[in-house]
C-alpha cells in the first residue's frame, strides 16, 4: 500500500456555523484537502444527551452511532471511557502495522493542484443530534489530520446499524446483508447488542466460513487484546491485528 502513510499529522479545531441547542442538530464541516485520522469531541453532560452521531461523505452516511455506542466500540479497542472527550477514529485501531492502521483514514478531497480523482470525496461533515432534555449542551470537535492523498476515497470504514426482532431461543438467521456493492466490499467486525448468543456461524454462498462457540470467541478476542464490553457480543475478523482479515462480500 505505497503512498498511504501520513508524513506529518496536525491537530485542528472544527467550527460549527449553527447554534448548539437542546433538541437540535450540530453540524461540523470537514474541510477538503485533508485526510482525517480521528476526531475528538468535547461534550458537556452525559453520553445519553447525544443519541446519534453521523459522518456524511458525498451525502452518504458512512457512520451512524450514538455517543454511547461509539464509546463502547472505543473501550473494546482499549481506549479509555469517554468522560467528556469522545474519540471518533477513522484509522483502524489495533492493527499490527501502520499501513493497516491508516488505510481507512477518511480522505476528503485531493492534494492541491491535482486533477479531480475517481470516487473522490468532495464534501464531508459530522452531524450530532442533541436530546431535547439536554441541559446547556456544548460541543467542540478537534481533528487529527494529514494532507489528502491522490486516488480518491480509498477504503472507507462504514458503521451500519440495523435492528432485528428475535422471536426467542433457537437459531436466528441474518440473510439480507449487503453484498457485491462498491461501498460494501467487506465486513471486518460486527457488534451484537446481546450476550445471549451460544454460537456464531457465518456462511457465504452456502459455505460455512466461520464457526465459534461463545466461550471460544471470548477467548480469541481476549488473546487479540479486544475488551468485549458487558451486554455485547463481538465478531471481529481483525482480532489478531491483521487488517487483511475480512469477510469479503
Amino acid at each position: 500500500m505505497p503512498g498511504i502513510l501520513a508524513a506529518e499529522r496536525n491537530e485542528m479545531k472544527l467550527v460549527s456555523p449553527q447554534g448548539i441547542n437542546a433538541g437540535g442538530t450540530a453540524y461540523f464541516k470537514l474541510p477538503t484537502g485533508l485526510r482525517y485520522h480521528l476526531l475528538i469531541i468535547k461534550y458537556s453532560g452525559a453520553l445519553a444527551d447525544y443519541p446519534e452521531l453521523r459522518v456524511v461523505a458525498n451525502t452518504e452516511n458512512v457512520r451512524r452511532v450514538s455517543f454511547a455506542e461509539q464509546d463502547m466500540m472505543n473501550q473494546t479497542d482499549g481506549l479509555a471511557a469517554a468522560g467528556g472527550l469522545l474519540v471518533v477514529p477513522f484509522d483502524s485501531l489495533g492493527m499490527r502495522i501502520r499501513e493497516g492502521i491508516e488505510e481507512t483514514a477518511l480522505n476528503v478531497g485531493r492534494p492541491a493542484g491535482m486533477d479531480p480523482q475517481p470516487d473522490e470525496i468532495t464534501s464531508a461533515e459530522v452531524q450530532i443530534d442533541i436530546a431535547g432534555g439536554a441541559l446547556a449542551p456544548a460541543l467542540e470537535v478537534y481533528a487529527t489530520v494529514s494532507n489528502a492523498i491522490g486516488g480518491g476515497a480509498g477504503l472507507v470504514r462504514h458503521i451500519v446499524k440495523t435492528t432485528r426482532q428475535v422471536g426467542g431461543a433457537g437459531e436466528f438467521d441474518i440473510q439480507d446483508l449487503d453484498f457485491n456493492k462498491p461501498n460494501r466490499a467487506l465486513i471486518r467486525r460486527a457488534f451484537f447488542k446481546t450476550e445471549a448468543l451460544d454460537k456464531l456461524e457465518v456462511y457465504r454462498d452456502n459455505v460455512k466460513i466461520f464457526e465459534r462457540t461463545r466461550a471460544l470467541n471470548n477467548r480469541r478476542l481476549a488473546d487479540g487484546k479486544r475488551s468485549q464490553q458487558s451486554g455485547w457480543t463481538l465478531l471481529d475478523k481483525t482480532e489478531d491485528g491483521y487488517s487483511g482479515s475480512r469477510i469479503s462480500t
